[in-house]
């Protein structure tokens, strides 16, 4: 079992920056997530590895890149799917899996924010804070997460032709589009890739529809090729998809202590998501109200009382 020392939260000056107590607890806090999700994807054979910053930090610092402020995973596509059932069944209190569909399940389209729209899940807290703006209560979860990313096949550079990249934006478009860029793509003056008709009639459907038909179109791509890919990144940013065998073994190594799981080839992976990933490069971090030992109801109720609440990349 996963215990994490009281030493642990003593704040430290990593890599020319301070590491504060408040930042510790909020990692504790994801690491105690991990450590469950872990023991939950081991029961059942599910297959994750860490993913993109939390992986560049298990492999430079063995641990958390000390200015970062999340944990994200990835799972293969069947995977994830398998684990959003069986996750919601395991997840004992404090913990709940929170997707897209479960937030629709829990209020109405309209008081959904566009930080809890999202194309991936989030394990979280609920004992905790971590408040993404707009700061506003809500039924939905806010306490802190950890990210878990679907890796989904991407097309092969031959096939991935700019018509079929803007197909599958404009179905993502219709899923979690503004408002205005929703009207855009059935609007005379764009030139669509999808047929106008077919486009209203997705649009015309509830948002819970609209998703789960942009999942099963992605969905149907699994085995049909040789990369992997964060689908709404290689949409979004035309990111290119990287070679499945980097994934064919997994090892483990240490990351704040306990041994996660990342793939055999990390160095292959990193080389070609950040280059020399041993230069450190400062990024933002999240805008989020955080604090690590109060629930976000509590929070809500007295924003005032909690003055030791920090906000991540603000005044940290």
């Amino acid at each position: 079992m996963f215990e994490i020392d009281e030493s642990f939260y003593e704040p430290e000056i990593r890599w020319d920056f301070k590491v504060t107590t408040e930042r510790k607890k909020i990692w504790a806090r994801q690491l105690e997530i991990l450590a469950e999700f872990d023991r939950i994807c081991a029961k059942h054979g599910l297959s994750y590895w860490l993913d993109y910053g939390t992986l560049l930090g298990a492999v430079r610092h063995q641990g958390f890149i000390p200015w970062d402020d999340d944990l994200d995973v990835c799972m293969p596509r069947p995977d994830y799917d398998r684990a959003s059932a069986i996750m919601q069944e395991e997840l004992g209190e404090p913990y709940e899996w929170v997707d897209l569909y479960t937030n629709l399940a829990k209020c109405t389209p309209e008081q959904i924010t566009p930080a809890h729209m999202l194309p991936f899940a989030k394990i979280r807290n609920r004992m905790t804070t971590a408040i993404e703006p707009p700061a506003m209560p809500s039924v939905i979860n806010q306490g802190i997460w950890i990210d878990i990313f679907p890796l989904d096949d991407a097309y092969d550079d031959k096939d991935f032709t700019p018509e079929m990249h803007k197909i599958e934006k404009e179905l993502y478009v219709t899923a979690f589009g503004s408002p205005e860029m929703k009207e855009y793509i059935v609007s005379p003056g764009y030139a669509s890739a999808t047929s106008k008709e077919d486009l209203q009639n997705i649009l015309d459907l509830p948002v819970i529809e609209r998703f789960r038909i942009f999942e099963q179109i992605i969905g149907s791509l699994v085995g049909s090729s040789s990369l992997y890919v964060h689908k709404f990144y290689e949409i979004l940013y035309q990111s290119k998809g990287y070679d499945k065998h980097y994934f064919d073994e997994t090892v483990r190594i240490p990351f704040e202590g306990f041994m996660a799981p990342v793939p055999s080839r990390y160095h292959d992976l990193l080389t070609f998501w950040y280059g020399d990933y041993n230069i450190p490069v400062r990024a933002n971090n999240h805008l989020a109200i955080y604090n690590a030992d109060v629930s976000y109801l509590d929070y809500f109720r007295n924003p005032g009382k909690y003055k030791d609440t920090m906000k991540i990349g603000v005044d940290d």
